[in-house]
């Protein structure tokens, strides 16, 4: 979906607006899920304790045992040569991911809402099988 990969291609690049680069705006650095460290690319979705319970549980869902630190090596453990449905559909998570993290995390900055993990996580499982559905 297009939106996901420009938000994926976004991070990846590391040009999303995170607190460390608007710094120049005076807001407050700290990460809107655990309030504890300043928020980054890196931080907001891999350090954060809120987003890595959320990676840990779509990691074990999809059956993923390799370590994923930063977005790079996220995506390189997420390539294969094969080709098939489940490694397509691995890489494609890579991209709800990211939008699912960005997206709450605009949620809670700009509306004052606040998911917990489980229901983001069923959020992606929703987006996860429509997508799947839609690849067929």
């Amino acid at each position: 979906m297009p939106r996901y990969n420009f938000i994926l291609w976004l991070a990846v690049v590391g040009k999303l607006r995170t607190c460390d680069k608007l710094r120049f705006l005076q807001l407050d650095p700290l990460c809107v899920f655990c309030r504890v460290e300043e928020e980054s690319h890196n931080h907001l979705f891999f350090s954060c304790p809120w987003t890595s319970l959320l990676w840990r549980m779509i990691k074990s869902w999809l059956h993923l045992h390799k370590r994923m630190s930063t977005i790079n090596s996220a995506i390189h453990s997420l390539l294969s040569s094969r080709n098939n449905t489940a490694s397509r559909m691995r890489r494609v998570s890579l991209g709800i991911l990211i939008y699912l993290i960005w997206d709450e995390r605009n949620k809670r900055v700009f509306d004052n809402s606040c998911n917990l993990v489980p229901f983001v996580f069923r959020r992606f499982q929703v987006l996860f099988f429509m997508i799947l559905h839609l690849h067929k």
